[in-house]
């Protein structure tokens, strides 16, 4: 039996929701502030490297259907629509997503194997956001 119904994203639901939600309130400073720290560490080996050992991770621990349920949250919190009066039925070919979204998934789903993963790899996967939605 799947318990996807009460844990969407496995035994880290609260710390993915919780973090959902201080995503949701960032302003647009913090969004370019995360963008920008994002921007200095994706493209760095140790960041390529925890990114493949982050999708291994998920796969072999069998939480791709958690990490498919990040999927409507995460996309309403970062897609733009061209005109917002037609979000509702607007054509896909007018969405766009907001620069944040890169780093936030990266941090979700670090978030979501959390438990599995080295605190180091944790730590780099979501570092654009220690100065505004810190782990703790």
């Amino acid at each position: 039996m799947s318990t996807l119904g009460t844990q969407p994203y496995g035994p880290q639901t609260a710390a993915v929701r919780s973090f959902l939600v201080r995503l949701a309130g960032l302003g647009a400073a913090d969004r370019d502030a995360v963008v920008a720290r994002h921007a200095a560490l994706a493209d760095s080996p140790r960041y390529q490297r925890a990114d493949a050992t982050l999708g291994d991770v998920i796969t072999r621990s069998g939480r791709e259907a958690a990490r498919d349920a990040l999927t409507g949250p995460l996309l309403q919190l970062v897609k733009h629509h061209a005109d917002p009066a037609d979000a509702p039925q607007g054509d896909s070919d007018d969405i766009t997503l907001d620069p944040i979204a890169e780093p936030a998934l990266a941090a979700l789903l670090a978030l979501l194997v959390r438990d599995l993963l080295d605190d180091d790899t944790v730590r780099l996967l979501t570092e654009a956001f220690s100065d505004t939605i810190p782990l703790g």
